[in-house]
C-alpha cells in the first residue's frame, strides 16, 4: 500500500515540466501493472459458490455443465465440474441468480432465485436425479443459507428488503448493527435528537444518529456510527467499509466518514468475530456496506419528509413547568434511479438525498450596549475599536423591566437602573488611558470608574440565534460486463455540507462551516476459471475536507 498526502501531491505538481513529463509516462505504466499483474485480492465481488455435483448414491459427477445467470443483468458464467465433481464460481456480486446444472443421463436441475451470503464463500452441493436430459427439476432457492458452513464468522446480513422496511432513525443504516448476535446497543436517542452513547463509548464522533453537524444530520455527518459494543468491546473498535473502501475515521475509531443513504444500499453485512486478516485492524464489529447497482430493468424511488414545529406535539420530559416541543424546521428529500445504458452490458445507478434545515434557538443574557457605550470610549482606545466594530450589536431585544437586583448588583452603590431599559454600572475614567480604577474592591463589588450615570452600559437581552444548514449526498455507480470474464465498476459517494449559525449573541459571531467528504472506488475484476481467487485491480480514495489520502491496492 502506498500513501500520498494531498499536500505532497500539490508539491509534486510544482516541481516543473520535467517531472510532469515523467509522471505522464509512469502513470500509464502503473495502471498497466495494476491491470495485468494484479495478485489475488479481495475487496468487493468476493462472494463465491463452491460445492460438488453428485448422483442419488452420493457418487461424484465429473463433467457436469453449470450455468450461473445473474437475474438482474443476464450476465452468464459457465463452469464444468472437475474429475472430483467439484465446481466453483468466484468474484460474484451479492445478487440473485439462476443456476442450471446439466449432465447426460441426468435430469436438468434449475435452482431459481438463488441467494447467497455476500462477501464470502458459500457452500452448495447439488444432487442430480437419473432421467432424460430433456426432463428438468426446478427448485426455489430464494431463501439465503441459514447456516454459514464455510467460515467461522459470527455475522448477520441485512438485506435490501430489511433496509427499506425496518425503522432506522434519520435513515441511518449503521443503526442496524444492533441486529447482529453479540452486539449490545439499545438504539436510544438523547434529548437533543442525536444518538445516546452506550456504556464504554469514548469517542467524540456521532453515535447512533444525530451527526456532528446538528441533531438532524446523521447520514451527512463527517464522523458517524452506531453506539454499539461488540462482544464486550468498545465503540471505537468497530470498523466500516463502503464498496470495499475503509471509511473509518483516523481520529475517532468506530465512526465512518461516509454514511450511505438508505436508498443507495444493496446490503449490509456485519461480522463480529473471526474475520479475515485484511480486517485485523479492528477487534469489534466490521460493517461492510455494498451500494446498489443498475440492472436491465429501470427502477427507482423517491421520498420527502417535512418537519415543522407546528406538526410536533408538546412534551413534559423537561418537567411540569417546562413544556416544550421540537423546534427543528427542515425538509429532507431524495430519490434514486437505476437501469441499463446498454442492455446486458453497461448499467448505471444514481441516488440523491438532501436536507435543508432552518431553525433558531432562543435565550437570554446580559450584554453590553455598544450603541450607548461607543460615544463614551476615548478616541483611539481599544474600547473604541471594539465597540465600533461592524456587527457589535446584540441579536435580540432589550428587556425594559430588568433591575440591578437581577444582575446581582446594589442599586445606588455599584449600579443604576436606567429608565427605558438597561443598567449603568459606572462611567469611563477621566484620569487618562491606562490608569487604575481605584473604586474597585472585588468581583462582587466592581468599581464604577468616574461614578454612576444615566447611560445604559449593559442590558438583559432576549436573544434569537438563527441556524441554517444545507446537507447533500450524491451516489453514483457504473458497472460494465466488458467480456464474459471481465467486469469493471466505478462507485462514488460525494457529500457536500454547509452550516451557518451564530456562535454567540452578537452580530459578528457569525460562523460558517463548509466541507466535502467523498469516497470512490474503481474496480477491474477478472475471475480465474475454476479457481477460488480472481485477479483484481482496485484504486480507491477517501477524502475528508481539503486533506486526504490516495491509496491503491493490488
Amino acid at each position: 500500500m502506498q500513501l500520498l498526502d494531498s499536500n505532497e501531491v500539490v508539491n509534486q505538481r510544482s516541481e516543473g515540466a520535467a517531472n510532469r513529463l515523467v509522471l505522464s509516462f509512469w502513470w500509464p505504466a502503473i495502471l498497466l501493472l495494476l491491470v495485468f499483474f494484479a495478485l489475488p485480492s479481495r475487496a468487493q465481488y468476493r462472494t463465491s459458490i463452491q460445492g460438488a455435483v453428485t448422483d442419488p448414491t452420493g457418487a461424484v459427477i465429473p463433467g457436469a455443465t453449470l450455468t450461473l445467470k445473474n437475474k438482474s443483468t443476464n450476465e452468464t458464467v459457465v463452469r464444468k465440474s472437475n474429475d472430483s465433481g467439484i465446481f466453483n464460481f468466484n468474484a460474484l456480486p451479492a445478487d440473485h441468480f439462476t443456476l442450471t446444472v446439466e449432465r447426460e443421463g441426468f435430469k436438468k436441475k434449475i435452482l431459481d432465485d438463488l441467494q447467497l451470503i455476500p462477501e464470502q464463500a458459500n457452500a452448495l452441493n447439488i444432487q442430480l436425479e437419473l432421467g432424460a436430459a430433456t426432463e428438468s427439476v426446478t427448485v426455489n432457492a430464494s431463501q439465503a443459507p441459514t447456516m454459514d458452513t464455510e467460515t467461522a464468522n459470527t455475522s448477520r446480513t441485512i438485506t435490501e428488503n430489511e433496509i427499506q422496511h425496518m425503522p432506522a432513525f434519520q435513515r441511518d443504516v449503521t443503526q442496524l448493527i444492533q441486529l447482529t448476535p453479540g452486539v449490545q446497543a439499545d438504539g436510544a436517542q438523547s434529548a437533543g435528537g442525536g444518538g445516546y452513547a452506550a456504556p464504554g463509548t469514548q469517542s467524540g464522533a456521532s453515535h447512533g444518529g444525530g451527526g456532528n453537524l446538528g441533531s438532524s444530520s446523521s447520514i451527512f455527518a463527517t464522523e458517524n456510527g452506531a453506539s454499539a459494543n461488540t462482544n464486550g468491546g468498545q465503540f471505537q473498535n468497530n470498523g466500516y467499509a463502503v464498496d470495499g473502501i475503509s471509511t473509518v475515521s483516523a481520529t475517532w475509531g468506530g465512526a465512518t466518514l461516509i454514511t450511505p443513504s438508505q436508498d443507495s444500499v444493496g446490503n449490509v453485512k456485519i461480522v463480529t468475530n473471526a474475520y479475515d486478516a485484511e480486517n485485523g485492524r479492528f477487534s469489534g464489529a466490521i460493517t461492510q456496506i455494498t451500494s446498489k447497482s443498475g440492472t436491465n430493468s429501470i427502477h427507482g424511488s423517491a421520498f420527502v419528509e417535512v418537519v415543522r414545529p407546528g406538526l410536533n406535539a408538546y412534551q413534559r420530559w423537561n418537567g411540569p413547568n417546562k413544556v416544550q416541543r421540537d423546534t427543528d424546521r427542515y425538509n429532507q428529500l431524495g430519490g434514486s434511479i437505476g437501469g441499463p445504458i446498454w442492455k446486458n452490458k453497461i448499467f448505471a445507478f444514481f441516488n440523491y438525498e438532501g436536507q435543508n434545515n432552518s431553525t433558531s434557538s432562543t435565550g437570554s443574557g446580559w450584554y453590553y450596549n455598544a450603541t450607548a457605550l461607543a460615544p463614551l470610549a476615548p478616541s483611539g482606545s481599544i474600547a473604541a475599536t471594539y465597540l465600533s466594530f461592524p456587527g457589535a450589536a446584540v441579536l435580540g431585544t432589550m428587556s425594559t423591566t430588568a433591575t440591578c437586583k437581577d444582575a446581582g448588583l446594589t442599586e445606588g452603590v455599584n449600579c443604576n437602573t436606567v429608565a427605558g431599559g438597561g443598567l449603568n454600572i459606572g462611567s469611563p475614567l477621566t484620569t487618562g488611558l491606562g490608569t487604575q480604577d481605584l473604586t474597585y474592591v472585588s468581583s462582587s463589588s466592581p468599581g464604577v470608574g468616574s461614578g454612576l450615570s444615566t447611560v445604559a452600559d449593559i442590558a438583559l437581552y432576549n436573544t434569537s440565534s438563527p441556524l441554517s444548514s444545507d446537507f447533500k449526498q450524491y451516489n453514483g455507480r457504473l458497472d460494465a460486463d466488458v467480456t464474459g470474464r471481465d467486469h469493471a465498476s466505478f462507485a462514488i459517494y460525494w457529500v457536500p455540507d454547509t452550516k451557518t449559525n451564530y456562535n454567540g449573541g452578537l452580530g459578528y459571531d457569525l460562523f460558517n462551516h463548509a466541507q466535502i467528504n467523498d469516497a470512490f472506488s474503481i474496480i477491474w475484476n477478472h475471475p480465474k476459471n475454476g479457481s477460488h481467487s480472481a485477479k483484481r485491480a482496485q484504486v480507491s480514495s477517501n477524502f475528508l475536507g481539503r486533506r486526504g489520502m490516495i491509496f491503491a491496492t493490488i
